[in-house]
């Protein structure tokens, strides 16, 4: 179960795998970019991989994923 902590994790967006982003953890299988990029299908991958995403890096949310 959550609680009302916002965890984040690192993960990509839609089809680009390029850019990790910070997603934060809205619900058991809902994550939402940081900087606010979206895929109109809502899919996201959470990937062990450093945060790429310029946006998500410079929020004043920062916390490691």
């Amino acid at each position: 179960m959550m609680d009302n902590a916002q965890e984040t994790v690192a993960g990509t967006v839609g089809d680009d795998v390029r850019t990790v982003h910070r997603l934060r953890v809205i619900g058991e299988h809902k994550r939402q970019a940081v900087c606010g990029a979206s895929d109109p299908g809502g899919v996201t991958d959470v990937w062990l991989r450093a945060v790429n995403c310029p946006a998500c890096l410079t929020t004043d949310s920062h916390r490691e994923a």
